[in-house]
C-alpha cells in the first residue's frame, strides 16, 4: 500500500481541543499508508471552515469542546456538507449520552477516548478499521432529517398463536437503524425480543433506555436470569455475550470475543436456535464485519426464519451482506419495511 497516491488516500480532518489527543490520533493514522491527515481543528467553528477548505473524506470529532461542542458541530456538518464522522467519546455517563445523540444525528460510529498513550495503541486497529468503514459508508442524509415512511401491517387473527422469538443484530449504524424498527413493533405482538448491538458497557443500557421511551414494547438491558417475555425486548449488555437456556431465561458470559466483538449476535442466535427452532426469527441490520452470518446458518438449520436489511438502506453493508452471501437470508427488505417483515414473520 506504500505506493498509494495522496489523492487516493482517505483524507482525515481531526477535530479536538486537546493537543495531546490530536497528536496521538495523528501518530496512529500516520502508520496507515492509505490514510492522509489533511488538517486539524481545535474547535467546532474552526472545523467548519476546514471542512469547506479541505473537503475531507472522514472527520474524527471530539464530543466535548469549548465554543461549539461535538453535537452542535455535527449538526452544522450535516447541514452544510454531510461528511462521515466518527465521534471521540469520554468514558463518562454524560459522554455516552451525548455520543448516542450524535449517532442518532448521523455520526457513523464512535471510539471511546483513551486516557493514556498506551491505551491509544490498543485501539489502533479499531480506529483505522472504523475510518476505513466510514470512508465507504452510505450517507443516508434523509435518516435523521426526514422521517422514513413505515407501513406496519395490523395484527390479524392467526391460527398460529405461539409466541415467537425475534433476535435483532446490528453494529455500525445500529442505533439509528433500531430507532426505525423497534418503536414500530406493536405492544401486543406475539413475540419476545432480544437485541444485540455492538457497543461497550454504559452505552447499551443507555440505548435500551432511549428505545424504551419511544417504543410500544418495553426495552431494557438484559441481566443474568431475566425471563424472556412477550412485549419485552432485552438488549445484550456491553462486554457480555448473551445466550438463552431451556427455561427461557437469559444467561450472560464473558467468553472470548467472536469476530472481535462481545456481545456477538452469532452467539445469541446459535444458542436460541437450539431452543426455539422454527419459532425463531433472526433480523440482521447494518454493521461492519460478518457477525450474524454463522448464527443465521444455525437458525435455518433448525427451521427458523431470517431477515436481512437491504443494501439500499444500510449505513455499512457488511453484516447483512455476509448473511445474504452465505445464502442464509429468507427475506431481504429495506430498513423502513423491517418492522412490517417482523410482524408478518411472527404470524406466519
Amino acid at each position: 500500500m506504500s505506493d498509494i497516491n495522496s489523492d487516493k488516500k482517505i483524507k482525515i480532518l481531526i477535530v479536538d481541543d486537546s493537543a495531546l489527543m490530536r497528536r496521538m490520533i495523528i501518530d496512529i493514522l500516520n502508520t496507515e499508508p492509505g490514510i492522509n491527515v489533511v488538517g486539524i481543528a481545535i474547535n467546532g467553528k474552526m472545523a467548519l471552515t476546514q471542512i469547506e477548505k479541505l473537503n475531507p473524506d472522514v472527520i474524527t470529532l471530539d464530543v466535548e469542546m469549548p465554543f461549539m461542542n461535538g453535537l452542535e458541530t455535527l449538526r452544522e456538518i450535516r447541514r452544510i456538507k454531510p461528511t462521515p464522522t466518527i465521534m471521540l467519546s469520554s468514558l463518562t455517563k454524560a459522554g455516552a449520552e451525548v455520543t448516542l445523540q450524535a449517532l442518532e444525528l448521523g455520526a457513523v460510529d464512535f471510539i471511546q477516548k483513551p486516557q493514556t498513550e498506551l491505551e491509544f495503541q490498543k485501539i489502533k486497529t479499531e480506529l483505522i478499521s472504523k475510518i476505513m468503514a466510514a470512508a465507504g459508508a452510505k450517507q443516508l442524509k434523509t435518516m435523521p432529517a426526514q422521517k422514513m415512511i413505515h407501513d406496519v401491517v395490523p395484527i390479524k387473527a392467526s391460527r398460529n398463536n405461539r409466541i415467537k422469538t425475534v433476535i435483532i443484530g446490528s453494529s455500525t449504524g445500529g442505533p439509528q437503524a433500531l430507532k426505525e424498527v423497534v418503536p414500530y413493533l406493536p405492544a401486543d405482538l406475539h413475540a419476545q425480543i432480544l437485541l444485540v448491538q455492538h457497543m461497550p458497557p454504559k452505552f447499551t443500557d443507555m440505548l435500551a433506555q432511549r428505545l424504551d421511551k419511544i417504543s410500544q414494547i418495553n426495552v431494557r438491558e438484559a441481566k443474568e436470569g431475566d425471563a424472556l417475555e412477550r412485549g419485552l425486548a432485552l438488549m445484550a449488555p456491553g462486554n457480555f455475550h448473551m445466550t438463552v437456556d431451556s427455561n427461557n431465561r437469559i444467561k450472560l458470559n464473558q467468553e472470548p470475543q467472536v469476530w472481535g466483538v462481545r456481545p456477538s449476535v452469532d452467539i445469541t442466535l446459535a444458542s436460541a436456535a437450539k431452543i426455539y427452532k422454527n419459532d425463531l426469527i433472526s433480523v440482521i441490520l447494518t454493521g461492519m464485519g460478518h457477525d450474524g452470518s454463522k448464527g443465521t446458518g444455525v437458525v435455518r438449520q433448525f427451521g427458523g426464519y431470517s431477515i436481512a436489511e437491504d443494501k439500499s438502506t444500510c449505513l455499512i453493508y457488511g453484516m447483512p451482506k455476509s448473511v445474504i452471501d452465505a445464502g442464509n437470508a429468507d427475506e431481504i427488505v429495506p430498513l423502513h419495511k423491517i418492522a412490517n417483515a417482523i410482524v408478518n414473520a411472527v404470524y406466519k
